[in-house]
């Protein structure tokens, strides 16, 4: 496992050391381990700081050094052994306390692990991590999936990332060869990758002699038609050193043929001062996916894509995967499927320990969902480099589980049955109002979509323990959008009903006559406003047949509406009326139906209150103070009086024919000069109302009471002839 930590961070560089090791102070020794650190040399770094601790000289800065020079070489005891100590001390910073918490997972000490996952909140790595403890079961779900068997042509050395290649297998390894110069690295005292190939039954040898460099070669990935290869390798052109000194990782483009290859550049994106490595190219020749330290990402180490001109065939600027892919921690080893999938490792994200693989499913250029592939695809150790066969029921990964994660090799993958991730429901879309099946309907959730069959039904996979928004789209239907969320396996396994609202596509329909020849009207201006959602209808005016239409969008079945309708033309009184209707069909609301749509012509005689839809003005008994019901209907009277300025009028009262008519005409002026007063309080000048007390005299019922008379009136009738008249006397 030594190699592993320098392929997973990308620093596959040449580190020369020309110091010796003569020194005898602390102090020395201390610098020379810090620059040994910072040159990333951490395998010559780790003995220098041992020797500084045997010493008796121990800081934040040795402990904090050393455990990382520990984790990037994978010495789990030693990186154990080190942040125990910062942490005991209390000088550890947060991430050096995750870093602990991983490497007792990976150590097989989980439940040590998870105070320090809940105690970190620097990013979502704490919470993700501890998510993981409650999911055992899941990680479990499809282990009889999935066969895995060590491959025949492993190492003792780290052998990593096997791809198919025609009729034989292609893999970075890093075993010992037989050359003129000694390939290792100061990270971890390894060699360097070198590509093999092996066909069934045979031993691995070079894959092609001539493509190796002087430092990595690998991992790589070949075209569909297998005539281009893209390797990971160190770009040696001196004009590409970084400025740190040393030579970056770059994707490399060759075109294969029978001779061999031709043509080896970088791809134009790569930077001199930053690291490109393990793509993966699409089966259209259009993606490529790599991953890279470039800055801007989300993390440690981030996937990316760049999408080659269909026109030029130059690949173009890389673009992050976003966050539904990448974490604070650090993802690598990309692979897209023959069918589009996405494939890739992670250690920043809940999992089972070390690097997880993890499944994405794409749409597009769009990220869905993401999955752990759980048993036996993941363990507790490093799990990365997948790949799988055209056919995907075959295919291989890697792993450093075996020799108590000490190195890596190659797994053969065999996919024994269909994998569908997720808990899968089935919907039923049905029509709210009848509760009759709607076929054929598009279900949009979390970025992806499906539609339902000729019975309603649709199967979806949902992930446990999330919240959906699912938005149901059906023509003649309104989009609906439900909420739904799958608490266990037993709530997945029952079929659910998705209700959508069929569009009525009501509109108003009206007729708009004059109060008193009933002739249409039209260029009558009407405006409408929902008072339920204060959205005012843009203004209409009738044709010139005193037709009014207008749609209602976004009501419903059974829904109830109430809408303020004001109809305005000039020479005409205005109209406010609140029309309240439940809708119980489609189509045409008939306005004439249910409510009174007249205008009353501003002219001598008229009387206001009949064209405003005025109640009646109601006294107690005997009395002629104005009461609170009647002063709002006095209002109403007012506002006409103040909208039309030239209107000047008489306030007649009327009175029933009960009690003495003298009590009766008396009692009708002291109303009438109540009703009066009041509107004159607010604001009417007094020269513009007149008023007459009418008693008993114009009954509109003919039903007299008077002396021994007996009347035959009703209540209702009584009620009739109790009236106020806002009569129209004049206009200027």
């Amino acid at each position: 496992m030594n190699f592993i930590r320098y392929i997973k961070f990308f620093i596959f560089i040449v580190f020369i050391s020309i110091n010796g090791f003569a020194q005898n102070s602390s102090k020395r020794l201390i610098k020379k381990a810090d620059a040994l650190y910072f040159e990333k040399a951490y395998i010559e770094a780790i003995p220098l700081y041992e020797k500084v601790l045997k010493s008796g000289v121990s800081n934040k800065s040795i402990l904090s050094n050393l455990a990382n020079s520990f984790r990037l070489t994978n010495n789990l005891s030693g990186q154990i052994r080190c942040y125990a100590e910062l942490i005991n001390l209390g000088e550890a910073e947060p991430q050096e306390e995750l870093y602990y918490g991983e490497a007792l997972v990976e150590n097989g000490e989980a439940d040590k692990a998870k105070p320090y996952f809940e105690k970190y909140s620097a990013d979502e790595r704490g919470a993700s991590f501890v998510s993981s403890y409650n999911k055992e079961k899941e990680y479990q779900k499809y282990a009889d999936a999935y066969e895995l068997k060590l491959a025949p042509f492993n190492s003792a050395q780290n052998d990593m990332c096997a791809v198919t290649y025609k009729n034989e297998i292609v893999f970075a390894s890093t075993r010992i060869k037989t050359q003129w110069i000694n390939k290792q690295h100061a990270w971890t005292d390894g060699t360097y990758l070198t590509l093999y190939k092996v066909a069934k039954g045979s031993s691995p040898k070079d894959f092609i002699k001539e493509l190796d460099s002087k430092y990595n070669d690998g991992p790589v990935c070949f075209s569909n038609n297998y005539k281009t290869i893209f390797v990971t390798r160190n770009n040696l052109d001196k004009l590409e050193k970084s400025s740190e000194g040393s030579f970056k990782l770059s994707i490399f483009e060759a075109q294969l043929n029978q001779d061999g290859f031709t043509t080896v550049k970088p791809l134009p994106f790569c930077k001199k001062d930053h690291n490109y490595a393990h793509p993966s190219v699409s089966q259209n020749g259009r993606n490529i996916y790599f991953v890279s330290d470039m800055p801007g990402g989300f993390g440690g180490l981030d996937l990316y894509t760049s999408i080659k001109d269909s026109v030029t065939g130059v690949w173009g600027e890389p673009i992050n995967l976003g966050d539904k892919i990448n974490t604070a921690g650090n993802e690598m080893f990309p692979f897209i499927s023959f069918k589009g999938d996405l494939y890739f490792s992670s250690n920043g994200r809940d999992g089972l320990g070390g690097l997880d693989i993890y499944e994405a499913r794409i749409k597009g250029e769009k990220i869905l969902k993401v999955f752990d592939m759980g048993l036996p695809i993941n363990s507790k150790d490093d799990d990365f480099g997948i790949y799988l066969n055209e056919d995907e029921k075959s295919g291989f990964i890697t792993s450093n589980r075996g020799a108590g994660g000490l190195n890596d090799d190659i797994y053969e993958l065999s996919i024994l049955r269909e994998v569908n991730r997720g808990s899968p429901i089935k919907f039923i879309t049905k029509d709210k109002a009848t509760g009759e099946v709607v076929p054929n309907t598009k279900l949009v959730f979390d970025g992806d979509s499906a539609v339902s069959d000729d019975k309603g039904e649709v199967s979806l996979m949902f992930d446990l323990n999330k919240e959906y928004n699912i938005e149901a789209l059906k023509t003649d239907y309104y989009n609906t959008l439900n909420s739904v969320t799958i608490i266990s396996e037993a709530d997945s396994s029952v079929r659910k009903d998705l209700y959508i609202d069929k569009d009525p596509k009501s509109f108003l329909k009206g007729l708009i006559t004059d109060a008193k020849s009933n002739n249409l009207l039209d260029s009558v201006t009407i405006k409408v406003t929902d008072l339920l959602s204060g959205e005012e209808f843009e203004s209409n005016s009738t044709t010139n047949t005193g037709d009014y239409s207008k749609a209602l969008s976004r009501k419903r079945i059974g829904e109830k509406i109430i809408l303020l309708i004001r109809l305005e033309k000039r020479g005409y009184i205005q109209r406010t009326i609140v029309f309240t209707h439940e809708i119980n069909q489609s189509g045409e609301i008939n306005l004439n139906q249910y409510i009174k749509l007249s205008l009353g012509k501003v002219e001598v005689g008229m009387d206001v209150a009949k064209m405003i839809d005025m109640k009646p003005i109601y006294f107690d008994m005997g009395k002629s103070k104005i009461r609170p019901d009647a002063a709002v209907e006095l209002d109403k009277i007012v506002a006409v009086l103040k909208e039309y300025s030239n209107i000047y009028i008489e306030l007649g009262s009327h009175t029933d024919c009960r009690s003495a008519a003298a009590f009766n005409l008396q009692l009708s002026a002291a109303r009438s000069k109540a009703s009066a007063e009041y509107i004159i309080k607010k604001g009417i000048n007094r020269s513009r109302i007149t008023t007459k007390g009418y008693g008993e005299s114009k009954l509109l019922i003919n039903c007299g009471c008077e002396g021994k008379v007996k009347s035959n009136c009703t209540e209702d009738d009584h009620a009739k002839n109790r009236r106020t008249e806002f009569l129209i006397t004049k206009l200027k």
